[in-house]
This record gives structure tokens, C-alpha cells and sequence, in this order.
């Protein structure tokens, strides 16, 4: 499928809500493969290039070298109990996870040091978190950081759920 519409520069109108879409940001022309490349470049993270909403927690592969990406938003639990989250990206990513809705609570859950195919989900250890406690109806801070170098690129987030559903990636009615 195309990629969503892009907005150039950041979307200033964006506020929580209903579960659906989740935001997305680019920073273009930033060279490197580390996510540190991104974080360290000075129009991070207040000047992103373009930005769009996604349907899932996924962004489109295959579309551009030498960008940074970041996802971010919230996840709703649907049951209480047991998640373990996964992120799949080339080049390498990082995930983050709040113990509540604040941003400012966030910890690093897992990451990709490298790259991994698109949804592939097992490559590596460290691409899966370990379980962590969610509560049902509670949203949860959440953001993916990627940085893509050249050639292919993808990332998504996928989770298993605490009856052992897989959704992967995280499907539009668990994200806002």
C-alpha cells in the first residue's frame, strides 16, 4: 500500500484520544544506522521533517535511505496480566514503555542493534521485551525510536497478549 499522507514539520494539533491511529515523525537526510545518530542530530527532537498517522503500529517499509523515525503515543490494555512486547526495524530501534501515560516515566523495554527484516519478529534476543504487568482500560506511554542508514527499512511493534494472543504489529483499536 502507499504510504499515509505526510504533514511537513511536526502536527501541533495532535491530542490523545480514542484508539485508532498513533503518530508518526521523520527526520530526513540524517545519515547513519545508530539511533544515537538521530537523537544526537540537532533537529531532534523539536524539528521532525514530516509527520502522519498510522492505522498500526507500523510504518512503511521500503521508502526512503537516511531518515530517523519516531511513534509514538499510547497503548490500551484490553486484560489485566502479562504482556511481553516485540520491535522489528531496519536499521536498529529502540522501544519504550511507560509505567502510566507519562511520557516522563518511560524505560527502555527493547531494541535492535543492526537490523531485522520487515515483522521479523525473533532475529535477535534483545528485539523482545520482558513481561511487564498492564492493567485493562489503562493507556500506556509508548514510543518506538528508528534510524535507518541505506538500503531496505522497516519498523514495527507487536505484542502478545496476556492470553496469549499475538497481534504484530499492534492493530489500530489498541493505539492512540
Amino acid at each position: 500500500p502507499p504510504p499515509p499522507p505526510m504533514t511537513k514539520g511536526p502536527m501541533k494539533d495532535v491530542k490523545p484520544g480514542v484508539p485508532g491511529e498513533i503518530l508518526a515523525e521523520f527526520w530526513r537526510g540524517v545519515p547513519g544506522e545508530k539511533v544515537s545518530d538521530l537523537t544526537s542530530n540537532p533537529s531532534f527532537p523539536r524539528q521532525p521533517t514530516e509527520s502522519c498517522l498510522l492505522k498500526t503500529f507500523e510504518s512503511p517499509s521500503n521508502h526512503d535511505d537516511n531518515y530517523g523515525t519516531v511513534i509514538r503515543g499510547y497503548v490500551h490494555a484490553p486484560a489485566t496480566g502479562e504482556y511481553l512486547f516485540w520491535i522489528a526495524s531496519d536499521d536498529s530501534s529502540e522501544l519504550w514503555l511507560s509505567t502510566s501515560d507519562r511520557r516522563e516515566q518511560k524505560v527502555k523495554i527493547c531494541g535492535v542493534n543492526g537490523w531485522a527484516g520487515p515483522q521479523q519478529w525473533e532475529q535477535s534476543p534483545d528485539q523482545k521485551s520482558q513481561s511487564i504487568r498492564l492493567e485493562a482500560g489503562k493507556k500506556y506511554y509508548i514510543e518506538a525510536v528508528h534510524k535507518e542508514g541505506g538500503g531496505g527499512d522497516n519498523l514495527a511493534v507487536g505484542w502478545r497478549l496476556p492470553d496469549g494472543t499475538m497481534e504484530r504489529p499492534i492493530p489500530g483499536n489498541r493505539i492512540s
